[in-house]
């Protein structure tokens, strides 16, 4: 037989193959259901009775038995208890057999009523011609409970005896399982977990003292928190599971702390929006990352609609492909922008954003444009064209390193890229731009933050003679961006260590992308003209101890099995970053993270002369001549460890 004969067979016989299995497996689960509702009934009579069942009440049975077997089953396929394998009935399958149940008893009343006297009498049970008698309330009462308990009992067992196989089945590979939490999305995962071939739920751990000590589907409130060693020694667990959304980074530290100390691993559920979307599943839980340990509490994006101003806008992100910009669209995208234009000059970057939203909204609202801001034709064709009236400024040269050795870089991008999108902004009448900024723009020590603290000025000369609102928000080091020392930290522990420190002192202001993003765009709602807005950046963290924290994480001991290096403070950075100059006075706004400030006065005049010279020593490469213009514009800026200037190849 030829290859293609065999698969034309087999596509021939599969079919009836894969019918003839399952249609007698729902035959018999009907015909067991028949037989269970039959000794439901017989039984209702024998304990009406007290066992014994008269001739008369016998013919009663006999007659009823058929209306019974009919009536049941009919509702049982009708509510689809047949559509579930019995091993596998849930709690949704005991209601739909509790609904059909008790809808078949107040049919069966009814023809209790209406149809049995009708039915003639059969001679040969009786002595004597006599009608049918109708059934009494009580039987049809008891009938419906011993159908309950046969037909649902039946499947209870069957998950119940499958459960217990599989289990002992699998037991050497599962995972003995503490679960943190005994709320709603540790019972959601505990259910799950008694079903999975990889996890084994042993108890639960709690603070709340009127849960101690009660059982949660057969599984006991063992203890708080604190007990944590002591349980996990007596149950001997192989890993801890943290099911509290949205709990406080400086407790989960403290749980990360103990399971550290008994070498035990950890995981966490997702946040707490995701369990109020239902959306607890084993699949979902996942290592604890550095980001859940930050000492901040989460930010959301709250924007009611009367201070929704992204709605039905056409809004541009510039460095749209970046961690900032790539976020920014994300949460712009759920407010209800008419149209986003997705504008950088990295290609996969954004590709790979273009393709996630489209994956995900696929609505037509989203445009990518491959663009420099550096280029001013292209940036003001695009405007043209698109006509965005609110733009968010992401794109920047944000490496402090590479920027001491490439200044004019760093002002081609920084400045004169920012001054492109600012002027097209003003030109096509946007109503609003927001620049992101960054703390190195404080008393900077290079030429990255300099160049910063330049455009942050410049927008605010723009600002002077436009209608656009101008603002900038100015905050510190996001964790997981490419430019966060998280990802290097993360390759450098997969390739065995070291991890490369520039000094133990050096401090950090950290958020996550998401807080950080959120705030930016509330910072956009607030209607202002020439402002700076500051993000609450918390307490600055010691890039050490984030370090040690994040080879713990990966599994390792810091020192021991991934040693830590200094490397020595590279060319322009501080051991400690501000966020506000000696002259900005603070306000808190009615955001709780966000704070705004104004600006320090700039003569303009100045500023757009100076510009000028700053160009042309850009254009030249000449690296002194920048630091000379940048220290003009921004008096505290103090360069350090300054690189020596590249030569220029004779001749060139």
């Amino acid at each position: 037989m030829q290859f293609e004969d065999k698969i034309s067979t087999v596509k021939n016989e599969s079919p009836k193959t894969q019918k003839f299995g399952p249609t007698w497996k729902l035959l018999g689960t009907v015909a067991l259901d028949a037989l269970l509702v039959t000794l439901a009934l017989y039984g209702a009579f024998a304990l009406r009775f007290n066992f014994d069942i008269r001739k008369l009440y016998f013919h009663q049975f006999l007659v009823a038995i058929p209306f019974f077997v009919l009536v049941r089953i009919v509702l049982f396929w009708r509510f689809n208890v047949y559509r579930t394998i019995p091993r596998y009935a849930s709690t949704t399958d005991v209601v739909n057999i509790f609904t059909a149940t008790t809808l078949g008893t107040l049919i069966l009343t009814a023809i209790n009523g209406m149809l049995v006297p009708l039915i003639p009498a059969v001679s040969w049970l009786y002595a004597h011609e006599e009608r049918v008698q109708r059934i009494s309330l009580a039987i049809l009462i008891i009938e419906w409970a011993l159908t309950m308990i046969f037909v649902g009992g039946v499947r209870v067992v069957q998950r119940i005896l499958h459960s217990g196989i599989l289990r002992r089945r699998q037991s050497d590979n599962l995972r003995r399982v503490l679960i943190v939490g005994a709320g709603d999305a540790g019972e959601a995962v505990a259910r799950q977990m008694r079903t999975s071939p990889n996890y084994l739920p042993v108890a639960f751990v709690d603070d709340d003292p009127t849960k101690l000590n009660r059982l949660i589907h057969g599984l006991p409130v063992a203890g708080t928190i604190e007990q944590l060693p002591e349980l996990i020694e007596r149950f001997d667990i192989d890993e801890v599971l943290v099911a509290i959304p949205g709990i406080r980074p400086g407790r989960l530290n403290e749980i990360v702390t103990l399971c550290e100390h008994e070498h035990v691993s950890f995981k966490i559920l997702p946040s707490v929006h995701d369990v109020l979307a239902g959306r607890v599943s084993l699949s979902r839980i996942r290592p604890v990352e550095i980001e859940d340990l930050l000492e901040r509490e989460e930010v959301e994006l709250e924007l009611p609609p009367e201070k929704n101003y992204l709605a039905d806008e056409t809004v541009l992100v510039t460095g749209a492909g970046g961690s900032i910009g790539s976020e920014l669209c994300r949460q712009i995208l759920r407010l209800g922008v008419k149209r986003l234009i997705l504008f950088g000059h990295g290609e996969n970057s954004i590709y790979e954003i273009l393709t996630e939203l489209n994956g995900q909204y696929g609505d037509g609202r989203v445009e990518a444009v491959i663009g420099d801001i550096r280029d001013e034709r292209k940036v003001f064709l695009t405007f043209e064209r698109t006509r965005p009236s609110i733009i968010f400024h992401a794109a920047a040269h944000k490496h402090v390193p590479l920027m001491e050795y490439d200044p004019d870089e760093a002002v081609k991008n920084n400045i004169f890229g920012t001054l492109n999108v600012a002027r097209a902004a003003h030109e096509f009448g946007a109503k609003k731009f927001i620049l992101i900024s960054s703390d190195k723009a404080v008393r900077p020590t290079n030429v990255m933050g300099a160049t910063k603290r330049v455009a942050e000025m410049l927008i605010f000369c723009l600002a002077n003679e436009s209608k656009t609102q101008f603002v900038a928000v100015r905050f510190g080091n996001v964790l997981g961006s490419r430019g966060s020392v998280v990802p290097l930290f993360r390759r450098q522990i997969a390739q065995g260590g070291p991890l490369t420190l520039t000094h133990p002192d050096v401090t950090r202001f950290f958020m996550t992308i998401p807080e950080a993003v959120a705030l930016v765009i509330q910072a956009g709602a607030m209607n202002e003209q020439r402002r700076l807005y500051l993000l609450d950046m918390g307490k600055p963290v010691k890039i050490l101890d984030l370090a040690r924290r994040l080879i713990k994480l990966s599994g390792f001991d810091p020192d021991v099995e991934i040693p830590i290096k200094f490397t020595g403070l590279r060319p322009g950075e501080k051991l400690h970053e501000e966020l506000l100059t000696a002259g900005e006075n603070v306000k808190r706004t009615d955001v709780g993270k966000l704070f705004i400030t104004e600006p320090d006065v700039v003569d303009c005049s100045t500023l757009w002369e100076t510009l000028n010279q700053l160009r042309k020593a850009a254009q030249e490469a000449n690296s002194a001549e920048i630091r000379k213009l940048l220290k003009s514009l921004v008096p505290d800026y103090e360069p350090t460890n300054v690189p020596e200037q590249r030569s220029t190849p004779a001749g060139s």
